[in-house]
């Protein structure tokens, strides 16, 4: 006797999507029917009632005397557990809190974020998160071809929503391009990763992991379909496809076991295309098992980074910081922002979550050990927590700048800051008017103090920096920005020249700094840091115009990185593009007058962009 009976109570659904290999109809089943099968069920030994279509929630009548019937039989002594399988679109607040029981598993299949969700011909789901807020709830995340590409993304979107529950179902029964079994393959992948120490915690549970039919999709339970007939698989729900098994499939319980052969027989009425995807995908999916089932590398320490000799030998030639452009999205809208034209010609290729798992762990691989997520704003990237998580394993040491704006909130701020080793900070004035005038958005001064004050109580340890980008705009408030931080106890200031690029290149004239006025300003500035224990540092200026403070010139102690970005790759196709950049020297340019300078070959110069707007007055050589 099976444990499980599978009730078809429709055949209709409110659904058209596009990979269903189940057959629609107009045919219901009775209530009476319904409420039969079950105590029949119960009265062989069966265990639990899988309720199916169709979508139940159609004829809610029907499933609500199977909910009856069972929790009558529980009251007798029964211990009949109940599921119900729904697309989640037509179940109101009173069903979901009528299927808030112990008893009853609900399932809903979601394909993922709205947006997947409208490419696969589905509508959002109205009540998605007070669904996620059952503790019987499970997800079945349908990976369709055209979407496999974003399945991790996908999940992220439902684990931030608090799906603790899993069913990972590609779609059979449809041919797959090599290209969409690829990202399959590796979106699974990267699933699997993410959910194995969880799974070891019991932080999750997988239903992959314990359920298997005869037939790819289809389970081996009996199953009463839509018109009241028994069969010995649900496979009769694909019947236009099963076509001359049909009557073989048909009878109940006591009909003899489904014949061995059965998977060889349905493939082969099946297109050889179909045949060849349904392998692979099959493939795909037991890989995905064998890597969330596996027993998980213990997770990196803080600032531990891969020590194997195949790293060492790479981190000679590739440079150890990775700067991560992981957001083209921000909520500033910056006077001076150099990024503008890169958030306008990328928002609308955002870097996907298996872009950034396979970006750090190729970095981790080739001996980095440092990652600077940076944009547009990072935090605003829907996979950012993964992305802190993911370079947390793999022993990356961790740094932020940002706006403040998410981070600010509490809850957020709980989850992102413990995992990371350094916080910077973009701060433009020492007060709210200026700081907001610069950011052109009211509130970010206080946003950043909320995550400064947040860092300090989560963490209390973490490094914090602060990057101030300087203009005529906040030029002669730098005092009061260094006295702020040294109040805020920030242990590095980063003091940037305006660059031209982006928003600031229009408004350059208006914007940069002459230059001899930094002659006077950067060594007051250096007075000021030092006193407050602060080390400070000068980007995107010669050496010469800062006078005596010249040996806090950010030229002489940059980092060599690789840069990942946006950009154009063959046909023009969006790609991620990696520059390794090994001295300071973007955008930037030296003229005559710097001959003979004796930090010729470590100063990266003037931009180019001033120098063909104002010339280079104001440069000089450094002899002694």
């Amino acid at each position: 006797m099976p444990a499980a009976l599978a009730l078809v109570v429709t055949r209709r659904c409110d659904l058209e999507c596009a990979y269903c290999p189940v057959e629609k109809g107009p045919l219901d089943l009775s209530p009476e029917a319904a409420v039969a099968a079950v105590r029949h069920h119960a009265n062989a030994g069966g265990t639990r009632v899988r309720v199916t279509g169709g979508e139940p929630s159609l004829v809610w009548p029907t499933v609500l005397s199977v909910i009856e019937e069972v929790a009558s039989l529980r009251a007798a002594g029964g211990d009949l557990q109940l599921e119900l399988c729904s697309n989640g679109l037509g179940l109101d607040e009173t069903q979901i809190r009528l299927l808030d029981q112990p008893w009853i598993h609900l399932v809903v299949s979601v394909d993922g974020t709205p947006t997947t969700q409208r490419s696969s011909g589905r509508a959002h789901i109205p009540r998605l998160e007070q669904l996620l807020a059952l503790d019987n709830l499970w997800v079945t995340q349908t990976i369709p071809p055209d979407q496999a590409g974003g399945s991790l993304d996908n999940f992220l979107y439902l684990w931030a929503l608090g799906a603790r529950r899993f069913n990972l179902l590609p779609v059979y029964y449809r041919p797959w391009s090599a290209g969409q079994l690829r990202a399959l393959d590796e979106g699974l992948q990267g699933i699997a990763e993410y959910l194995a120490p969880r799974l070891r915690d019991g932080e999750v549970q997988l239903r992959n992991l314990e359920r298997r039919g005869s037939v790819p999709l289809f389970n081996d339970d009996t199953c009463m379909d839509a018109d009241g007939r028994l069969y010995r698989t649900n496979l009769v729900l694909a019947d236009s496809m099963t076509g001359p098994l049909l009557a073989e499939l048909r009878g109940g319980p006591e009909a003899p076991p489904l014949p061995p052969d059965l998977r060889r027989r349905l493939e082969a009425l099946l297109p050889a295309k179909v045949r060849r995807s349904n392998g692979q995908v099959d493939a795909c999916l037991r890989r995905f098992v064998a890597t969330a089932s596996a027993a998980p590398r213990p997770r990196a320490g803080r600032g531990r980074g891969p020590t194997t000799s195949g790293a060492g030998r790479a981190a000679r030639v590739r440079p150890r910081r990775l700067e991560f452009h992981l957001s083209y999205t921000c909520t500033n809208r910056c006077v001076f922002c150099s990024e503008a034209d890169r958030l306008e010609r990328w928002c609308d290729h955002p870097v996907s979550a298996d872009d950034v798992r396979k970006t750090l762990q190729s970095h981790a691989r080739a001996g980095g050990d440092h990652v600077l997520f940076t944009g547009g704003e990072p935090t605003e990237h829907p996979a950012f927590l993964y992305a802190l998580e993911t370079a947390r394993q793999l022993g990356l040491r961790t740094c932020v700048g940002t706006n403040g704006a998410r981070l600010a909130v509490e809850g957020f701020a709980a989850r992102a800051l413990p995992l990371l080793d350094e916080l910077s900070l973009s701060l433009h004035g020492s007060g709210a008017e200026l700081h907001d005038r610069c950011s052109g958005r009211p509130g970010s001064h206080a946003g950043l103090l909320a995550t400064h004050r947040n860092a300090r109580e989560r963490v209390p340890g973490l490094p914090l920096a602060v990057n101030t980008v300087v203009s005529r705009l906040n030029f002669e408030d730098l005092p009061a920005i260094v006295v702020l931080c040294a109040r805020l106890d920030i242990q590095r200031l980063l003091v940037s020249a305006t660059a031209p690029e982006g928003r600031a290149v229009q408004a350059y004239g208006e914007l940069a700094v002459p230059l001899p006025s930094w002659r006077r300003m950067a060594p007051e500035l250096t007075r000021l840091a030092e006193a407050a224990g602060m080390t400070i540092r000068f980007f995107g200026l010669p050496l010469c115009v800062l006078g005596s403070a010249r040996m806090k010139s950010n030229d002489l102690y940059y980092d060599a990185r690789v840069t990942v970005e946006r950009s154009r790759g063959a046909r023009g196709i969006a790609r991620l593009g990696n520059v390794a950049t090994r001295l300071p020297r973007r955008g930037r340019c030296k003229t005559r007058r710097c001959r003979g300078c004796r930090y010729r070959d470590v100063c990266g110069g003037l931009f180019r962009v001033h120098v063909e707007r104002f010339g280079d007055d104001g440069i000089e050589a450094i002899h002694g």
